[in-house]
């Protein structure tokens, strides 16, 4: 049997473990998400704003967290070169 201080020992290692993991797999994630986001089109972003994949990589970059988001809205939903590009508009005669 473990004595209390023996699980407070070894709960302090698992916590710090998990921290040092989270620590590490944070910033690949963001800058998994970064990379993802600047070699999307611009048609597989959600909404209707122009300069949509601009938007996202700049609040990625600043904000990391968006990165977060940007996994559940764009990422997860739309595999990259799966949605065919916006046409260019006919020209005015």
């Amino acid at each position: 049997m473990f004595h209390l201080a023996g699980l407070f020992f070894l709960g302090f290692v698992g916590l710090a473990a998990l921290s040092a993991l989270v620590a590490i797999a944070y910033p690949v994630f963001v800058v998994w998400m970064i990379v993802d986001g600047v070699l999307r089109a611009d048609a597989e972003y959600p909404g209707t704003q122009v300069n949509r994949k601009v938007l996202w990589v700049v609040l990625m970059v600043l904000v990391h967290p968006v990165a977060i988001a940007y996994f559940f809205l764009v990422f997860n939903k739309v595999k990259r070169g799966s949605l065919a590009s916006c046409p260019a508009p006919a020209p005015v005669a």
